[in-house]
C-alpha cells in the first residue's frame, strides 16, 4: 500500500469523478471542488469505446456503467445525400473478444451520477459544490487552492491538485504555458439534440450506432436509456464568430438554420434532424499539444490537458484514462507525487496528443466531397471487418490500468 494523500481535485465531471472513483480505491482521501451550485442532469450521450470500459472494468465498476448504458451491435455508415449503406462494423459482443472490453453508449447525466454515488458513498471522499476556484499556491510538500463560496473565500490544503475543470480550465490558466495556449476553434458546430422515442421515425430506433457522411458535415445519432432516447449530433462547418469564453457551449440553436443545413439529405435523415424541435449548439475546439501539464504539485486531467475534437469519439475515454494511469502512477510512485506526475506525463502527452492528431484527420475524412468523396466511399465498401478492427486496435486495446 502506497502512502495515502490528500488529492484536491478541481471539477466534477466525467474525468474528475472517475480520477476520484480509482484514488479513493488506492486509499487515498479526495476532495473535489466543482463550480456547479449541484450536480445536474444535463448532457447528452456518449460513446464509451473499449479503452474506457476497462478502466471500469479493472475499477470493478463495469456492471455499474453497464446498468445505464447500452451495447450498440453495429456501427452503420451511410452516405447522406442517398442513404446508401457503406459500411457495417460489427461491435457489441465482437467488441469484447478482440478488445477484452464492451463499447457502449451512455446518457452523460446517467453516468455522472452513479460515479458521483459511488464516491459520495466513500467517507474518504468530500464535495464542495457552488466554489469557483481562483487560485492555488504549493510547497514542496503540497498544495493550496483558494476558491470562493457562498460570497466568501475558503481555503483547501492537500498534497496533489488535479485540475479536471474542462476547456476554460481555472488551473491551466495559471500553470503558465504560454500566450499562445488558446483553445482553437475548429470551423464546426455540433449540433446536439435528445429525442423522445415516440417521437423519432422508426429508422432511428434501431440499437445501433448510426453514421451519415456529406460534404463538410456529418450525423450521428443512437439510442439511450433503453431506448427511451435517441440522441442525435449533427456537426457542419459553418461560418460561426466567437470565442472560447463563457457559455460557448451551451447555445440554444435555430432549428430552421439546421434543417436548411442538412436540406439535401436522404430523407430518412431529414426526418429525423426535423423531429427535433430543441437543439443546442455547441462550436468545436481543442488545443495545440504542450510538453507539461503540470507545475510542482498540480497537473490537469481530461479537456483541462487535452481537449479533442469528437470524430474519433474519445473526448470522455480519455479522460477516464487520465484518471486509471494517474492513479496507477500515484501507486508505483509510493507517493512520490513529483514522480507519479512525472510518470503520468510520460504517458499521456503523447496519446492524447496521437488521438487529437487523428481526430482532426478523421474530421476531414467525413467531411470530403467530390472525387475525394467518391473515393473514400469506394475504400469503405471494400474493407472488411478484420481490416475494420485491426484499424481500431491502437485505439481500443490501449490499457491504463
Amino acid at each position: 500500500m502506497s502512502q495515502s494523500l490528500h488529492v484536491l481535485i478541481a471539477g466534477a465531471g466525467i474525468g474528475g469523478l472517475t480520477a476520484a472513483l480509482a484514488l479513493l480505491k488506492d486509499g487515498h482521501h479526495v476532495t473535489l471542488v466543482e463550480r456547479a451550485d449541484e450536480i445536474s442532469e444535463t448532457g447528452a450521450g456518449l460513446q464509451l469505446a473499449p479503452n474506457a470500459t476497462s478502466v471500469f472494468d479493472q475499477l470493478d465498476f463495469l456492471e455499474q456503467v453497464r446498468r445505464v448504458a447500452l451495447m450498440p451491435d453495429v456501427l452503420i455508415v451511410r452516405r447522406g445525400r442517398d442513404g446508401a449503406r457503406l459500411m457495417d462494423m460489427q461491435m457489441g459482443p465482437i467488441a469484447e473478444t478482440r478488445w477484452r472490453a464492451p463499447s457502449l453508449v451512455v446518457h452523460r447525466a446517467d453516468l455522472q451520477r452513479v460515479l458521483l454515488q459511488a464516491v459520495q458513498s466513500s467517507a474518504q471522499a468530500r464535495l464542495v459544490t457552488g466554489a469557483e476556484v481562483l487560485g492555488f499556491a504549493t510547497t514542496s510538500t503540497g498544495v493550496q487552492i483558494g476558491a470562493q463560496k457562498d460570497g466568501r473565500n475558503i481555503r483547501i490544503d492537500g498534497d496533489l491538485l488535479v485540475g479536471a475543470d474542462g476547456l476554460h480550465s481555472a488551473i491551466r490558466n495559471r500553470l503558465g504555458l504560454g500566450a499562445t495556449d488558446t483553445p482553437i476553434y475548429s470551423g464546426r458546430t455540433a449540433w446536439r439534440a435528445l429525442l423522445k422515442a415516440e417521437d423519432a421515425p422508426p429508422a432511428a430506433l434501431h440499437f445501433a450506432t448510426n453514421l451519415w457522411l456529406g460534404p463538410q458535415a456529418h450525423l450521428v445519432h443512437y439510442p439511450l436509456r433503453e431506448g427511451e432516447l435517441i440522441n442525435i449530433v449533427a456537426i457542419a462547418e459553418d461560418g460561426w464568430q466567437g470565442n472560447a469564453d463563457g457559455d460557448f457551449w451551451d447555445q440554444r440553436g435555430d432549428p430552421r438554420q439546421i434543417n436548411h443545413r442538412f436540406s439535401r439529405w436522404h430523407a430518412s435523415a431529414r426526418e429525423l434532424i426535423g423531429a427535433v424541435q430543441s437543439w443546442r449548439r455547441w462550436p468545436l475546439f481543442d488545443r495545440n499539444p504542450v510538453s507539461r501539464w503540470s507545475l510542482d504539485r498540480v497537473v490537469l486531467l481530461g479537456d483541462a490537458a487535452h481537449p479533442v475534437l469528437p470524430f474519433l469519439a474519445q473526448g470522455a475515454c480519455l479522460a477516464i484514462e487520465d484518471a486509471g494511469v494517474l492513479s496507477s502512477a500515484l501507486a508505483r510512485a509510493q507517493g512520490d507525487v513529483n514522480t507519479a506526475i512525472r510518470n503520468y506525463e510520460e504517458r499521456r502527452i503523447v496519446r492524447s496528443t496521437e488521438i487529437r492528431i487523428a481526430s482532426r484527420r478523421q474530421g476531414s475524412i467525413y467531411h470530403m466531397s467530390g472525387a475525394q468523396a467518391m473515393a473514400r466511399d469506394f475504400v469503405m465498401r471494400r474493407t472488411s471487418q478484420k481490416r475494420l478492427e485491426a484499424r481500431m486496435d491502437w485505439i481500443y486495446r490501449y490499457r491504463a490500468l
